[in-house]
Protein backbone atom coordinates (compact mmCIF):
# COMPACT_ATOMS: atom_id res chain seq x y z
CA UNK A 1 0.00 0.00 0.00
CA UNK A 2 1.74 3.18 -0.69
CA UNK A 3 1.80 5.99 1.34
CA UNK A 4 -1.15 8.02 2.11
CA UNK A 5 -0.08 11.84 0.63
CA UNK A 6 0.53 14.98 3.06
CA UNK A 7 -2.38 17.52 2.48
CA UNK A 8 -1.09 21.27 2.00
CA UNK A 9 -3.05 21.92 5.18
CA UNK A 10 -1.26 19.57 7.93
CA UNK A 11 2.07 20.90 5.55
CA UNK A 12 1.51 24.61 6.11
CA UNK A 13 -0.12 23.97 9.64
CA UNK A 14 3.49 22.39 10.99
CA UNK A 15 5.49 24.47 9.28
CA UNK A 16 3.43 28.18 11.03
CA UNK A 17 3.62 26.58 14.50
CA UNK A 18 7.17 25.32 14.25
CA UNK A 19 8.13 28.86 13.15
CA UNK A 20 6.50 29.70 15.83
CA UNK A 21 8.19 27.52 18.64
CA UNK A 22 5.47 25.16 19.04
CA UNK A 23 5.28 21.65 18.39
CA UNK A 24 2.08 19.17 18.11
CA UNK A 25 3.03 17.31 20.98
CA UNK A 26 3.86 19.93 23.46
CA UNK A 27 7.77 19.87 23.18
CA UNK A 28 10.21 22.32 23.00
CA UNK A 29 11.90 22.38 19.41
CA UNK A 30 15.46 20.35 21.35
CA UNK A 31 13.21 18.48 23.77
CA UNK A 32 13.27 14.48 22.73
CA UNK A 33 10.99 11.96 23.92
CA UNK A 34 11.33 9.67 26.94
CA UNK A 35 12.83 6.76 26.18
CA UNK A 36 11.87 3.07 27.51
CA UNK A 37 13.88 -0.23 27.74
CA UNK A 38 12.51 -3.44 28.31
CA UNK A 39 14.23 -6.93 28.00
CA UNK A 40 12.94 -10.07 27.09
CA UNK A 41 14.15 -13.65 28.61
CA UNK A 42 16.87 -14.21 26.52
CA UNK A 43 20.10 -12.84 26.49
CA UNK A 44 20.70 -9.60 23.79
CA UNK A 45 16.50 -9.32 23.69
CA UNK A 46 15.13 -5.84 24.29
CA UNK A 47 12.32 -3.64 23.28
CA UNK A 48 12.52 -0.02 23.02
CA UNK A 49 10.11 2.94 23.34
CA UNK A 50 10.96 5.98 21.98
CA UNK A 51 7.70 8.11 22.38
CA UNK A 52 5.13 6.17 20.18
CA UNK A 53 7.97 4.70 18.18
CA UNK A 54 8.57 1.00 18.90
CA UNK A 55 11.77 -1.50 17.86
CA UNK A 56 13.05 -5.18 18.84
CA UNK A 57 16.59 -6.00 18.57
CA UNK A 58 17.70 -9.35 19.26
CA UNK A 59 21.30 -10.43 19.32
CA UNK A 60 22.17 -14.06 18.22
CA UNK A 61 25.69 -15.43 17.30
CA UNK A 62 27.13 -18.77 15.51
CA UNK A 63 30.29 -19.70 14.51
CA UNK A 64 32.06 -19.52 11.47
CA UNK A 65 35.04 -19.30 9.52
CA UNK A 66 36.46 -15.33 9.10
CA UNK A 67 37.51 -13.13 6.17
CA UNK A 68 40.76 -13.32 4.91
CA UNK A 69 41.47 -10.25 4.91
CA UNK A 70 41.06 -10.40 9.14
CA UNK A 71 41.15 -13.86 10.12
CA UNK A 72 41.99 -12.85 13.54
CA UNK A 73 38.54 -10.99 14.15
CA UNK A 74 34.86 -11.97 14.56
CA UNK A 75 32.02 -10.29 12.16
CA UNK A 76 28.55 -8.26 13.03
CA UNK A 77 26.04 -7.85 10.97
CA UNK A 78 23.23 -5.79 11.17
CA UNK A 79 19.78 -6.30 9.42
CA UNK A 80 16.83 -4.05 9.55
CA UNK A 81 13.02 -5.42 8.91
CA UNK A 82 10.29 -2.91 8.11
CA UNK A 83 6.32 -4.46 8.84
CA UNK A 84 3.29 -3.89 7.88
CA UNK A 85 2.59 -3.52 11.54
CA UNK A 86 4.46 -0.34 12.29
CA UNK A 87 2.80 1.25 9.11
CA UNK A 88 0.41 0.45 5.77
CA UNK A 89 2.95 1.66 3.42
CA UNK A 90 5.71 -1.08 4.68
CA UNK A 91 5.79 -4.22 2.48
CA UNK A 92 6.65 -7.44 3.95
CA UNK A 93 9.14 -10.05 2.45
CA UNK A 94 11.59 -7.41 1.03
CA UNK A 95 13.82 -4.78 1.38
CA UNK A 96 13.26 -1.25 0.55
CA UNK A 97 15.25 1.56 0.46
CA UNK A 98 14.55 2.82 3.72
CA UNK A 99 15.25 -0.24 5.43
CA UNK A 100 18.64 -0.58 3.45
CA UNK A 101 19.37 3.15 4.65
CA UNK A 102 19.02 2.51 8.34
CA UNK A 103 20.62 -0.83 8.29
CA UNK A 104 24.16 1.53 6.35
CA UNK A 105 23.51 4.47 8.73
CA UNK A 106 23.76 1.48 11.88
CA UNK A 107 27.05 -0.34 10.63
CA UNK A 108 28.74 2.75 10.33
CA UNK A 109 27.94 3.66 13.70
CA UNK A 110 28.79 0.58 15.43
CA UNK A 111 30.84 -1.41 13.06
CA UNK A 112 32.92 1.23 11.02
CA UNK A 113 33.18 3.06 14.53
CA UNK A 114 34.88 -0.54 16.10
CA UNK A 115 33.05 -0.06 19.10
CA UNK A 116 32.99 -3.94 19.32
CA UNK A 117 36.43 -5.59 20.14
CA UNK A 118 35.84 -7.85 17.21
CA UNK A 119 39.66 -9.60 17.86
CA UNK A 120 38.26 -10.98 21.15
CA UNK A 121 35.37 -12.83 19.45
CA UNK A 122 38.17 -14.90 17.55
CA UNK A 123 38.55 -18.84 18.82
CA UNK A 124 40.85 -19.94 15.94
CA UNK A 125 42.76 -17.90 13.80
CA UNK A 126 41.82 -17.96 10.24
CA UNK A 127 39.30 -21.00 10.87
CA UNK A 128 36.82 -19.95 13.48
CA UNK A 129 35.40 -17.02 14.98
CA UNK A 130 31.87 -15.72 16.32
CA UNK A 131 29.86 -14.32 14.19
CA UNK A 132 26.99 -11.37 15.13
CA UNK A 133 23.84 -10.68 13.86
CA UNK A 134 21.84 -8.03 15.15
CA UNK A 135 18.08 -8.50 13.36
CA UNK A 136 15.82 -5.07 14.03
CA UNK A 137 12.13 -5.65 13.75
CA UNK A 138 10.19 -2.08 13.84
CA UNK A 139 6.86 -2.65 15.39
CA UNK A 140 5.42 1.06 15.63
CA UNK A 141 6.36 4.05 13.48
CA UNK A 142 6.22 7.07 14.69
CA UNK A 143 9.23 8.77 13.53
CA UNK A 144 12.88 8.94 13.73
CA UNK A 145 13.43 5.40 13.38
CA UNK A 146 17.24 5.36 13.32
CA UNK A 147 17.64 6.65 16.55
CA UNK A 148 15.16 4.43 18.53
CA UNK A 149 16.67 1.49 16.18
CA UNK A 150 20.49 2.67 17.83
CA UNK A 151 19.31 2.47 21.00
CA UNK A 152 17.61 -0.88 20.66
CA UNK A 153 21.00 -1.98 19.04
CA UNK A 154 23.59 -0.62 21.84
CA UNK A 155 21.06 -1.89 24.54
CA UNK A 156 20.79 -5.34 22.88
CA UNK A 157 24.83 -5.16 22.55
CA UNK A 158 25.48 -4.62 25.59
CA UNK A 159 23.22 -6.76 27.08
CA UNK A 160 24.03 -9.84 25.18
CA UNK A 161 26.20 -12.79 26.66
CA UNK A 162 27.98 -15.39 24.23
CA UNK A 163 28.76 -19.06 25.45
CA UNK A 164 32.13 -20.05 26.65
CA UNK A 165 34.05 -22.33 24.45
CA UNK A 166 37.10 -24.11 24.33
CA UNK A 167 39.53 -25.64 22.00
CA UNK A 168 42.56 -28.04 21.92
CA UNK A 169 43.21 -26.70 18.50
CA UNK A 170 41.50 -28.77 16.04
CA UNK A 171 37.81 -29.25 18.33
CA UNK A 172 35.54 -26.78 19.56
CA UNK A 173 33.89 -27.39 22.85
CA UNK A 174 30.60 -24.91 23.49
CA UNK A 175 29.49 -25.02 26.73
CA UNK A 176 26.31 -24.61 27.62
CA UNK A 177 25.31 -21.83 30.37
CA UNK A 178 24.72 -24.75 33.08
CA UNK A 179 28.26 -25.29 32.97
CA UNK A 180 30.24 -22.16 32.37
CA UNK A 181 28.98 -18.62 32.87
CA UNK A 182 28.05 -16.60 29.64
CA UNK A 183 30.48 -13.98 28.59
CA UNK A 184 29.72 -10.88 27.99
CA UNK A 185 30.56 -8.62 24.80
CA UNK A 186 33.88 -6.41 25.11
CA UNK A 187 32.68 -2.40 24.18
CA UNK A 188 35.43 0.47 23.29
CA UNK A 189 32.76 3.09 23.42
CA UNK A 190 28.79 3.42 23.46
CA UNK A 191 27.30 5.41 20.19
CA UNK A 192 24.15 6.41 19.54
CA UNK A 193 21.87 8.36 16.98
CA UNK A 194 20.97 11.62 17.25
CA UNK A 195 18.90 13.53 14.68
CA UNK A 196 17.70 16.40 13.67
CA UNK A 197 15.00 18.05 10.90
CA UNK A 198 15.27 21.45 9.49
CA UNK A 199 11.82 23.25 8.29
CA UNK A 200 11.38 25.88 5.21
CA UNK A 201 11.70 28.82 8.07
CA UNK A 202 15.13 27.72 9.08
CA UNK A 203 14.39 26.26 12.96
CA UNK A 204 15.82 22.64 13.45
CA UNK A 205 13.85 20.41 15.82
CA UNK A 206 15.28 17.29 17.86
CA UNK A 207 13.82 13.69 17.50
CA UNK A 208 11.38 14.35 14.71
CA UNK A 209 7.78 12.86 14.74
CA UNK A 210 6.23 10.64 11.59
CA UNK A 211 5.09 14.29 10.33
CA UNK A 212 7.54 16.34 11.57
CA UNK A 213 9.39 14.20 8.95
CA UNK A 214 7.48 14.38 6.17
CA UNK A 215 7.37 18.16 6.27
CA UNK A 216 10.96 18.98 7.00
CA UNK A 217 13.45 19.92 3.80
CA UNK A 218 16.71 18.73 5.45
CA UNK A 219 17.64 15.61 8.21
CA UNK A 220 20.73 15.20 9.89
CA UNK A 221 21.67 12.14 12.03
CA UNK A 222 24.89 12.41 14.24
CA UNK A 223 26.24 9.15 15.78
CA UNK A 224 28.01 10.41 18.96
CA UNK A 225 28.97 8.37 21.75
CA UNK A 226 29.41 8.91 25.82
CA UNK A 227 33.36 10.38 25.28
CA UNK A 228 31.23 13.27 23.15
CA UNK A 229 33.06 11.83 20.07
CA UNK A 230 31.24 11.86 16.53
CA UNK A 231 31.05 8.38 15.48
CA UNK A 232 29.46 9.02 12.05
CA UNK A 233 27.26 11.65 10.27
CA UNK A 234 24.45 11.49 7.84
CA UNK A 235 22.90 14.68 5.98
CA UNK A 236 19.62 14.44 3.76
CA UNK A 237 18.57 17.94 2.12
CA UNK A 238 15.73 18.56 -0.47
CA UNK A 239 16.74 21.70 -0.86
CA UNK A 240 20.42 23.74 -1.17
CA UNK A 241 19.99 26.42 0.92
CA UNK A 242 20.69 24.70 4.62
CA UNK A 243 24.45 23.60 4.23
CA UNK A 244 25.35 20.87 7.04
CA UNK A 245 27.96 23.14 8.73
CA UNK A 246 24.69 25.53 9.41
CA UNK A 247 23.04 22.74 11.47
CA UNK A 248 25.71 20.86 13.05
CA UNK A 249 26.91 24.46 14.40
CA UNK A 250 23.40 25.07 15.81
CA UNK A 251 22.52 21.46 17.28
CA UNK A 252 25.74 19.44 18.19
CA UNK A 253 25.83 20.72 21.97
CA UNK A 254 22.34 19.53 22.44
CA UNK A 255 23.14 16.67 20.75
CA UNK A 256 26.22 15.51 22.47
CA UNK A 257 24.70 16.36 25.92
CA UNK A 258 21.38 14.03 24.66
CA UNK A 259 24.06 11.12 23.60
CA UNK A 260 25.81 11.53 27.44
CA UNK A 261 22.30 11.06 29.38
CA UNK A 262 21.08 8.24 26.89
CA UNK A 263 24.02 6.36 27.25
CA UNK A 264 24.02 6.84 30.79
CA UNK A 265 20.51 5.25 30.93
CA UNK A 266 21.21 2.11 28.92
CA UNK A 267 24.12 1.45 31.05
CA UNK A 268 21.36 1.16 34.45
CA UNK A 269 19.14 -0.55 32.81
CA UNK A 270 21.68 -3.04 31.35
CA UNK A 271 23.34 -3.58 34.79
CA UNK A 272 19.88 -3.97 36.47
CA UNK A 273 18.54 -6.41 34.78
CA UNK A 274 21.79 -8.18 34.64
CA UNK A 275 22.19 -8.92 38.32
CA UNK A 276 18.23 -9.64 38.69
CA UNK A 277 19.18 -12.36 36.33
CA UNK A 278 21.88 -13.79 38.60
CA UNK A 279 19.85 -12.98 41.49
CA UNK A 280 17.10 -14.56 40.13
CA UNK A 281 14.76 -11.69 41.02
CA UNK A 282 12.71 -9.86 38.18
CA UNK A 283 10.63 -7.47 40.89
CA UNK A 284 13.20 -4.37 40.08
CA UNK A 285 13.11 -5.17 36.13
CA UNK A 286 11.77 -3.72 33.19
CA UNK A 287 10.59 -7.04 30.88
CA UNK A 288 8.40 -7.34 27.64
CA UNK A 289 5.23 -8.66 29.93
CA UNK A 290 5.19 -4.86 31.81
CA UNK A 291 4.70 -3.04 28.44
CA UNK A 292 1.60 -5.05 26.58
CA UNK A 293 -1.44 -3.20 27.12
CA UNK A 294 -3.79 -5.84 27.85
CA UNK A 295 -7.39 -5.39 26.56
CA UNK A 296 -6.52 -2.42 24.08
CA UNK A 297 -6.00 -2.50 20.79
CA UNK A 298 -3.56 0.48 19.64
CA UNK A 299 -3.51 1.49 15.47
CA UNK A 300 -1.00 4.12 13.86
CA UNK A 301 -3.60 5.17 11.48
CA UNK A 302 -5.87 8.44 13.18
CA UNK A 303 -7.97 10.56 10.96
CA UNK A 304 -7.04 13.35 13.32
CA UNK A 305 -3.85 15.12 14.13
CA UNK A 306 -2.78 14.62 17.88
CA UNK A 307 -2.34 17.87 19.51
CA UNK A 308 -0.86 17.95 23.57
CA UNK A 309 -1.65 21.34 25.60
CA UNK A 310 1.66 22.56 27.01
CA UNK A 311 -0.26 23.82 29.98
CA UNK A 312 -2.80 20.87 30.81
CA UNK A 313 -1.36 20.21 34.08
CA UNK A 314 -1.11 24.17 35.28
CA UNK A 315 -3.88 25.28 37.43
CA UNK A 316 -4.29 29.05 36.13
CA UNK A 317 -4.88 31.64 39.25
CA UNK A 318 -7.45 34.55 38.39
CA UNK A 319 -6.32 37.30 39.26
CA UNK A 320 -8.19 39.69 42.31
CA UNK A 321 -9.22 42.34 40.25
CA UNK A 322 -11.91 40.33 38.48
CA UNK A 323 -15.16 41.25 38.46
CA UNK A 324 -17.79 38.98 39.85
CA UNK A 325 -19.51 38.60 36.35
CA UNK A 326 -15.99 38.01 34.33
CA UNK A 327 -15.56 34.70 36.75
CA UNK A 328 -18.90 33.63 36.68
CA UNK A 329 -18.72 34.13 32.78
CA UNK A 330 -15.49 32.22 32.57
CA UNK A 331 -17.37 28.97 34.87
CA UNK A 332 -19.39 28.18 31.66
CA UNK A 333 -17.02 26.91 29.63
CA UNK A 334 -14.98 23.84 30.47
CA UNK A 335 -12.39 21.81 29.31
CA UNK A 336 -12.38 18.08 29.29
CA UNK A 337 -10.18 15.57 28.01
CA UNK A 338 -11.59 12.53 26.34
CA UNK A 339 -8.77 10.69 25.43
CA UNK A 340 -4.71 11.78 25.22
CA UNK A 341 -3.45 13.71 23.40
CA UNK A 342 -6.87 15.51 22.50
CA UNK A 343 -9.21 18.03 24.45
CA UNK A 344 -12.58 19.95 23.89
CA UNK A 345 -14.29 22.84 25.04
CA UNK A 346 -18.04 22.46 26.08
CA UNK A 347 -20.52 24.69 27.80
CA UNK A 348 -21.45 24.22 31.37
CA UNK A 349 -25.32 24.37 31.35
CA UNK A 350 -26.08 22.11 33.60
CA UNK A 351 -27.24 19.64 30.96
CA UNK A 352 -26.19 16.20 30.10
CA UNK A 353 -24.94 15.63 27.09
CA UNK A 354 -26.78 12.75 25.51
CA UNK A 355 -29.79 12.67 27.99
CA UNK A 356 -31.24 15.32 27.01
CA UNK A 357 -32.42 18.52 29.32
CA UNK A 358 -34.76 18.43 32.80
CA UNK A 359 -38.40 18.19 31.86
CA UNK A 360 -39.61 21.59 33.35
CA UNK A 361 -43.16 20.47 32.47
CA UNK A 362 -43.42 17.61 35.01
CA UNK A 363 -45.89 18.39 37.72
CA UNK A 364 -46.92 15.85 40.45
CA UNK A 365 -50.46 14.43 40.09
CA UNK A 366 -51.12 15.47 43.95
CA UNK A 367 -50.39 18.83 42.17
CA UNK A 368 -53.44 21.57 41.95
CA UNK A 369 -52.76 22.43 38.64
CA UNK A 370 -52.42 19.31 36.87
CA UNK A 371 -55.49 19.15 35.81
CA UNK A 372 -54.94 22.43 33.64
CA UNK A 373 -51.65 20.94 32.32
CA UNK A 374 -53.32 17.94 30.60
CA UNK A 375 -55.70 20.19 28.78
CA UNK A 376 -53.82 20.45 26.00
CA UNK A 377 -56.44 22.81 24.05
CA UNK A 378 -56.78 25.47 26.37
CA UNK A 379 -52.79 25.55 26.54
CA UNK A 380 -52.64 25.94 22.69
CA UNK A 381 -55.23 28.82 23.34
CA UNK A 382 -53.45 30.25 26.44
CA UNK A 383 -50.29 30.42 24.12
CA UNK A 384 -51.63 32.30 21.42
CA UNK A 385 -52.91 34.71 23.50
CA UNK A 386 -49.40 35.33 25.39
CA UNK A 387 -47.49 35.58 22.47
CA UNK A 388 -49.85 38.96 21.04
CA UNK A 389 -47.24 41.27 23.30
CA UNK A 390 -43.84 40.03 22.12
CA UNK A 391 -42.44 42.75 20.08
CA UNK A 392 -39.93 41.99 17.32
CA UNK A 393 -36.88 43.81 17.13
CA UNK A 394 -36.43 45.91 14.07
CA UNK A 395 -32.67 46.75 14.49
CA UNK A 396 -31.34 43.26 15.01
CA UNK A 397 -32.05 39.71 12.70
CA UNK A 398 -32.69 37.65 15.93
CA UNK A 399 -36.55 37.42 17.42
CA UNK A 400 -36.86 38.07 21.18
CA UNK A 401 -37.66 34.95 23.37
CA UNK A 402 -39.84 35.23 26.39
CA UNK A 403 -40.05 31.83 28.99
CA UNK A 404 -43.70 31.23 29.66
CA UNK A 405 -44.62 30.00 33.02
CA UNK A 406 -47.36 28.01 34.60
CA UNK A 407 -49.00 31.52 35.56
CA UNK A 408 -49.45 32.94 32.35
CA UNK A 409 -51.23 30.06 31.28
CA UNK A 410 -53.89 30.01 33.69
Amino acid sequence: MKEVLLSNCERNFVNKAVQRGTRLDGRNLLEARPVKIYFGSNWGSCMVLLGQTRVIAQVTCDIQQPKTSRPNEGMLHINVELNPLAAQHFDSGRQSEFSVLISRQLEKCFQDSKCIDLESLCIIADKKVWNLRVDINIINHDGNLIDCASIATLAALSHFHRPDVTSNGEDITIHPFSEKDPLPLTLYHYPVCVSFITFESGNTVMDPTYLEERVGVAQLTLGINSYRELCSLHFNYLTKTMTVEDVISAVSTYAANYAVELVQQIKEAVVCDVEARYKKDDRNTNRFKECIAMKKLTTMNNEYISIKLRKWNEVEKLESDVDMEEKEEQKKYTIIKPGEGSAELIMDTGVSFGEGGPNTWNVSESSEEASDVEITAEIKKDIKEATKDIVLSGDSEEETTEMLETKDLI
